[in-house]
């Protein structure tokens, strides 16, 4: 059985203003660091899983953070070489490293392509020092184009880069000049953002006291002049806020849009397993983490009975909180992930997976989609076999509207 694997690496040097993910900064004292202990238990976190699941390959790898590049190479080539020698069958269709320019090195591509890391994914936000030092980003332009001229020698396999519309201190002249820059490098595929700004974040309180002016109408502007910019250049839109060169689209974030079975593992990681109708986020303490999945490699053998891995299942709940997914619940994420991708969704594969009909959740015929359709704001497309439904490039400005609608 193939599952798709993501890790979690929590650790930043230091942590944008805009972000709400799961990090820590690795400066700090007292605090669990990116080192081999941390390396070790994810191996027996996920060593776990391959036994309970009776796992014989993985279908995708996602290693994202957090800053997973602060690894540095050759702890990331004893994470992802281990990954693949759990198994007979070590070929896995795509294998994803997120990584930050700051740690761009020679060194590190050379460990992760002997890996065998096929994408690499990196978070530029802004080609624009003063919206880069707004949002507290530790990195400024020179590094960006720096790290950008060593992928160019030095990495072969796919690229990715991740760009924020609507960033502070950003104008439409100084966004769109920044992707005549990355035209220039060999990107295939670009996740283009709207700047969300989240409460508790130190962004959002700035914005609150009006120490930093933002505006979510011009945010979405720029991320329109964005989109058409990447269209112009051969990037396709095939998905709400991803864009690839046709071939090089994220197989493994296809895992999530399609509702797929996947492995989470790492202080903070998430997995969801639909056949089981369970997900489990695990805990934000790196050291309880590390506590226990240490202990777990001294203590417990891999290849004990079921009874033993039920048992050790019931220790894990200490480490991890899981929820339980529900049919309606299934049908909601099914249609708010699907409805994110420019193919939209299948009729077949939804009666298949619910035995419900599609077109009657939707108001195909006199309901909410029928709507949509007249206001050209969705399109249905049909196959020899199947019917998709979807939004256009208009509807899918609108899709959290679309999504309230029908659900």
């Amino acid at each position: 059985m193939e599952y798709s694997l993501y890790v979690h690496i929590p650790f930043c040097t230091q942590k944008c203003d805009y972000c709400d993910f799961f990090s820590i900064n690795n400066s700090k004292k007292n605090l669990a660091k990116p080192d081999s202990s941390y390396v070790d238990c994810v191996l027996n976190e996920v060593a776990f899983y391959v036994k309970k699941y009776s796992i014989t390959a993985w279908s995708t790898i996602y290693i994202g953070g957090g800053t997973p590049s602060i690894l540095k190479g050759e702890l990331v080539y004893t994470l992802v070489s281990s990954l693949k020698n759990l198994f007979k069958d070590k070929k896995v269709k795509e294998i994803t490293l997120e990584v930050n320019p700051e740690d761009v090195c020679a060194e590190l591509l050379e460990n992760s392509e002997r890996a065998g890391v096929t994408r690499i994914s990196m978070g530029i936000q802004a080609l624009d020092d003063k919206s880069l030092t707004l949002i507290n980003r530790k990195i400024d332009v020179k590094t960006v184009l720096h790290a950008l001229e060593i992928l160019k020698t030095k990495w072969k396999n796919k690229l990715s880069v991740d760009f924020i519309a609507g960033l502070p201190g950003q104008t439409y002249k100084s966004f769109g000049a920044q992707f005549d820059k990355i035209f220039e490098y060999p990107v295939d595929h670009i996740s283009l953002y709207t700047l969300t700004v989240e409460e508790k974040t130190p962004l959002y309180k700035k914005i609150a006291d009006g120490k930093i002016k933002w505006s979510q109408e011009k945010a979405d502007r720029m991320w329109i002049l964005g989109r058409n910019l990447l269209e112009k250049k051969g990037f396709y839109q095939y998905e709400v806020s991803n864009f690839a060169k046709p071939g090089f689209e994220s197989l493994h974030n296809s895992v999530y849009w399609n509702l797929e079975n996947y492995i989470g593992v790492g202080s903070g990681a998430t997995g969801s397993l639909y056949f089981e109708g369970v997900r489990w986020t695990n805990t934000l303490n790196i050291k309880k983490y590390e506590d226990f999945w240490k202990n777990f490699q001294s203590n417990q053998n891999l290849d004990a009975e079921k009874k033993n891995l039920q048992e050790i299942e019931q220790k894990i709940e200490s480490v991890r909180n899981v929820e339980k997914i529900s049919k309606n619940d299934e049908i909601f994420e099914y249609l708010m992930m699907g409805f994110r991708m420019k193919k939209g969704v299948s009729s077949q594969k939804f009666f298949k997976r619910f035995g419900l009909n599609l077109e009657e959740k939707i108001g195909v015929e006199n309901g909410v989609f029928f709507e949509w359709k007249e206001r050209k704001l969705a399109s249905v497309f049909k196959t020899e076999d199947d019917t998709f439904y979807a939004l256009n490039k208009k509807g899918l400005m609108l899709l959290n509207r679309f999504l309230e609608s029908i659900l």
